[in-house]
Order: C-alpha cells, then sequence, then structure tokens
C-alpha cells in the first residue's frame, strides 16, 4: 500500500503533467529502466494517469537493460544512471541500453544521472551544465558524456543530472534528510551547529524529478544536458524547521558552537536551463519539507494535523464550536416541527468518515428537499435565537447567493469575494435545497441550462460590472440592460425557475449547487428518509442514500483520505473578526463598546 507521502507525490506530478500538456503521445512504449526510487516514481506516475487520460501508451519497467524486449511501436526509454557508487559497471549498462535502443528508428532515449555529491564552492553559489563537467568526478562523468555521445547520430539524446534527493537515506546525499529526522527522533534534540548557517545545499522532490523528467522529454532539445535539484537551502533552515515542527513533541533544540567559516560554501546546481523549458517547481521549500517530514516521521507526530490546525489565525477550532452549537440549534428546530433535514457536501463525507469535521474542513453545510426546506424557513422566522439571522437570496435584504445562510450576528468572516458586497458577513451555516426536475434528459438538460444563464445574469447585475473572463465582451454590453431591474427581482425569477417542477411528479432532483454539472442529476429517493449519524458531539442525520451520494458527489473511494497537497482550508478567508465568541483571558481589560464589524457604536 502506497504511503500519504507517496501517493502525493504522484497526485501533484499527475495534476502538473496534465497542466502542462506533457502526456507521452498515444502509442508510445515507454522503457523505464534501473533500481533507483525515481524509476518507480516514474512508473508509478504513469500508471495513475493511464486511466485519466484520451492518450494510451504503454509502460515496462526493468532493473536491468537485459530484460528489455522487443515491441513495435513508437520506443521512449528512461534510464535511471546511479554514479554515486562510482561503480564503472554502471558505464557497461548504459551502453547495453543505447545498444537496444539503437534498434528503434527515432527513439528518444533520456539519461536520468544521478551524480554524485559534489566538491563545496566558496566561490560561486551553483554550477552550470558545463562547469558541473569541467570540475568534478575526474573521469566518471566524462565517460558518461562520450557514451551518450556514440549514439547521437542515431537516437534522440538528453541527460538529466540530479544531485540530491529530499526522500533517500544515503551517506551520498549531501541534505540526508533522513539522517537528521531520526536523530532527532533518537537523541530528542536537533543540534544546529554554526557551520550550518553558512552550508548551503539543494535537493529535488520526486515529483519535480517527475515532472521535469517529461519537461525535458517533450521541450528538451537533442544532445542537450540539463541540471535538475530544488531551490537552495541551507543546512540551518532545513534544521529549524525540523525543529519548528517537532518541537510540540517535546524535542529540544541545541546549538553547538565551532568557528565561523571564512565564507559561505555551496554544493547547489544551477537549474536556469531547466527552467528555460517552462518547468517550475510544484512548491516551496517549507512546503516540500512538510511533505518529506510527513514521510520520515514516526506516525505519532502528525505535523499535517497541527498545520491544520493554525488555520485561520488560530481561531479554527472556535469557528467549529460555534457552528456545532448551531447545528445543535437547527436540529432541535427541526425535530420539534417535523422537519427532515441531513448533512450535505463535505459535511455528510466527515460524518461518514470521520465521525465529526474533515480534519481540514472549517463550516458546515445541511440540506433539505423543497417541502421540508419551506417549513423549515418559516419556522426559523419565530423560533431561531436572536443571536443568529437567517440569510435568504428572497429575503430582499441585499444577500444573493443562490443558497440560504444562518448566520451569527456578532462574528465577521468573509472571502475577497464575498467582502465587497454590503450584507450580512459572519461565521454561518448555509443551507441547500434539492429541487425537482425532469425525469426527461432533455428537459433536464434544459431545466439546468437555463438555470445557469440566470445565474450567469444575475452575477454579473450583483457584481455591477464586466467580467474579467472570456465573457467580458458579452458582460459589458449586457450590463446596462441588466441595471434596469433590481437584484431582487432576478432573485424571484430564479426561484420561480428552480421549482419548476416543484408540483409535479417527478423522481429526479438537482443538486443543491447546479453549477456542479459534472455530477448530474439525482434520484429523489436518496434523500427521502435519514437516518442518525453523530457529527462530533452532536447527533445528526444523514439521508439513507448517503452511499449513493457520496460516490457521486466525490469518488468511489470517498473513504479515502485526499492528498496532502489538497488538505487545505475550504476558504480562502479574507476578513475573520470572532467577536463576542472570543474566551475573554482578563475581564477587567474587555471593552464591550464594539458591534461585530470591529466599529465604534
Amino acid at each position: 500500500m502506497l504511503s500519504s507521502f507517496r501517493k502525493n507525490e504522484i497526485y501533484m506530478s499527475c495534476r502538473y503533467l496534465k497542466s502542462h500538456n506533457l502526456l507521452p503521445k498515444e502509442g508510445t512504449v515507454i522503457n523505464i529502466i534501473g533500481s533507483h526510487p525515481l524509476s518507480d516514481y516514474l512508473s508509478d506516475t504513469l500508471s495513475s494517469l493511464y486511466d485519466k487520460t484520451e492518450y494510451k501508451y504503454t509502460v515496462y519497467q526493468v532493473k536491468k537493460p537485459d530484460a528489455l524486449s522487443s515491441t513495435v511501436s513508437k520506443q521512449c526509454f528512461l534510464y535511471c544512471l546511479d554514479l554515486r557508487s562510482g561503480d564503472t559497471y554502471a558505464l557497461i549498462e548504459l551502453a547495453k541500453a543505447l545498444e537496444y535502443a539503437e534498434k528503434f528508428k527515432k527513439s528518444k532515449f533520456i539519461a536520468l544521472t544521478i551524480i554524485p555529491p559534489f566538491s563545496k564552492r566558496e566561490d560561486v553559489s551553483s554550477l552550470s551544465e558545463i562547469e558541473l563537467s569541467k570540475v568534478t568526478y575526474g573521469t566518471l562523468l566524462s565517460d558518461v558524456e562520450k557514451t551518450l555521445k556514440n549514439y547521437t547520430d542515431t537516437l534522440d539524446i538528453r541527460e538529466i543530472r540530479f544531485d540530491n534527493f529530499l526522500i533517500e537515506d544515503s551517506s551520498y546525499n549531501a541534505l540526508n534528510l533522513s539522517a537528521i529526522v531520526k536523530d532527532a527522533c533518537e537523541s530528542g534534540c536537533v543540534t544546529i551547529d554554526s557551520e550550518d548557517v553558512y552550508n548551503t545545499v539543494s535537493a529535488v522532490s520526486m515529483s519535480d524529478a517527475v515532472n521535469a523528467t517529461f519537461t525535458v522529454l517533450k521541450n528538451g532539445k537533442h544532445g542537450n544536458i540539463y541540471n535538475m535539484s530544488g531551490e537552495p537551502m541551507s543546512m540551518y533552515e532545513v534544521k529549524s524547521f525540523v525543529y519548528k515542527a517537532l518541537c510540540k513533541y517535546g524535542i529540544t533544540l541545541d546549538f553547538m558552537k565551532s568557528d565561523i567559516p571564512s565564507h559561505k560554501s555551496y554544493r547547489v546546481l544551477d537549474t536556469g536551463k531547466m527552467s528555460s523549458l517552462g518547468f517550475s517547481p510544484l512548491c516551496d521549500n517549507e512546503t516540500r519539507l512538510l511533505y518529506a517530514l510527513t514521510e520520515l516521521l514516526p506516525e505519532k507526530y502528525d505535523i499535517i494535523s497541527d498545520k491544520i490546525n493554525s488555520l485561520y489565525n488560530g481561531k479554527l477550532g472556535y469557528i467549529r464550536q460555534m457552528e456545532l452549537e448551531l447545528l445543535r440549534e437547527v436540529d432541535k428546530i427541526c425535530r420539534q416541527n417535523g422537519i427532515q433535514y441531513f448533512l450535505s457536501g463535505g459535511t455528510m463525507l466527515g460524518a461518514v468518515r470521520h465521525k465529526g469535521f474533515i480534519p481540514w474542513d472549517d463550516d458546515i453545510d445541511i440540506a433539505m428537499l423543497r417541502e421540508d426546506y419551506i417549513k423549515f424557513k418559516e419556522v426559523c422566522k419565530t423560533e431561531l435565537p436572536r443571536k443568529y439571522a437567517y440569510q435568504s437570496f428572497t429575503n430582499k435584504d441585499g444577500y444573493h447567493y443562490f443558497f440560504d445562510k444562518i448566520t451569527i450576528k456578532d462574528t465577521y468572516f468573509s472571502t475577497k469575494y464575498s467582502d465587497k458586497y454590503e450584507m450580512l458577513k459572519g461565521i454561518s451555516m448555509d443551507i441547500f435545497v434539492f429541487d425537482k426536475t425532469s425525469d426527461n434528459k432533455f428537459f433536464q438538460k434544459l431545466h439546468f441550462k437555463s438555470l445557469m444563464a440566470l445565474r450567469l445574469l444575475m452575477n454579473v447585475r450583483w457584481i455591477n460590472h464586466a467580467r474579467k473572463d472570456k465573457s467580458y465582451i458579452l458582460s459589458k454590453l449586457l450590463l446596462p440592460i441588466l441595471r434596469i431591474f433590481s437584484m431582487d427581482s432576478y432573485s424571484k425569477m430564479y426561484d420561480k425557475l428552480l421549482r419548476k417542477y416543484e408540483k409535479k411528479k417527478t423522481n429526479t432532483v438537482l443538486p443543491p449547487a447546479t453549477d456542479h454539472k459534472w455530477r448530474g442529476v439525482m434520484p429523489k429517493k436518496w434523500f427521502e428518509s435519514v437516518t442518525d449519524a453523530p457529527f462530533e458531539d452532536v447527533m445528526s442525520y444523514i439521508p439513507t442514500g448517503a452511499d449513493d451520494y457520496l460516490k457521486r458527489w466525490y469518488c468511489e473511494k470517498y473513504m479515502e483520505l485526499l492528498p496532502l497537497c489538497e488538505r487545505v482550508g475550504s476558504h480562502d478567508f479574507y476578513r475573520l473578526d470572532i467577536g463576542n465568541e472570543l474566551p475573554i483571558i482578563n475581564e477587567e481589560e474587555y471593552a464591550q463598546h464594539y458591534n461585530y464589524k470591529g466599529e465604534l457604536l
């Protein structure tokens, strides 16, 4: 079973290769040769992509060139050549692979050369391709170049040189993050030496190594050599990050003073030539180190959760407690009035998979069928506590989202988008409605398209200026006409269109956010009955068709966690103020003359 780290590296590579159009062409046979872990990552990434792309290719992975077997198709060879042991037998193996590849005209051959640690430099901060060849390894690297050069007339040959990998337990690795982490866990201490500030290295993540390989495969030039590594970082920065991640767990920090070097030293590759091909790293150094630590640390060090819990300026816990109190109140109102609701979207997934919040989620969503929603909205007028406000696009109060909210009045929460509008903005619960639509596919599509067209017009009218995307010209032309009518008029039209099939006998409902068109319509029977489900300390409801819904809304394997890079807050908050909900440490210093916007009365 793949680790969370490995899954994340493969996921990020897949996303990058698709977005940068770097996938192998249809019919290509890709031969991955070598025993270095990079070979496995290349193979696993291509396997993961295979079922998710229109291009179909074939992948063979072998440890030794002797295991290659003939096929008739476009050929591509990715040879991982590890030179760090200094064994000249690697050159013999390379020659075998080249000789085999030569059988196929116009084959592409990429030598992925892992170079030995090279001497520190005090005079220059990084070595480019020719500089590296000139100053390191005696004849070994030049022998590789000569071997490759012998086949440049018959093969399309390129070489990529890698220095260090973030995840690798090897004495050859100038960074050797594995050894730093292991020592910290065993000794309970991270030791920083004075020299660490002056010692700069570079190391590449496996996902960036994979992406660089396919960048060179598509955009590189025949006969060219390319350096590949990560952004430079001092050993002081690396060790400081390890300590910062582990200090919560009792790991201490120790400084060892030694003679201060006269100059900074560098063991860094210059990757400018790789950048010129369009390559860009997936993330910054701190994020790369964070992902790497998840692979190297024992399970008790839950550093991803630590990062998530620091979201929203450390107020995530308070936000969740307020939302649970609101859910408890809504649940009580619904049970007392015979109203059927159920958790929706990520909240439903959280209830099923985590028995509460998804660790990186910050809100609670509920949903209802139209008949229950009508009752609920009416009951809230009298039974909803005064600390909450009910917002709906049909209320004529400046709120024009396409779903309702119950908002905590003495709080302020906005995204960059929502902060522009004059409406009540605070920590809230979203309320979605599953409206009926036609059972006929043609009329379903017509209903959906009509809603989406009206939503587009309403968005332009609400923003009140031309859109900045491909609809710019059209929205600029329509805006003067749209301004003739008020937003409340459009909301009334939208509500009527939503309820077009309300009184008709149909067995199909639209998803509550109609812009999620790829999820399609859903059977009404999934939501007609509910069952109890714990959500943190609140006993709530999910529909009996929850499994079908979650498979449709997310994927068949919805019980699996998202890749590490996707475990981020669901809202990019712009302003956040939890007002009177923030516990007071010193009551004497508390002044009660502010409203929820943080303004003087």
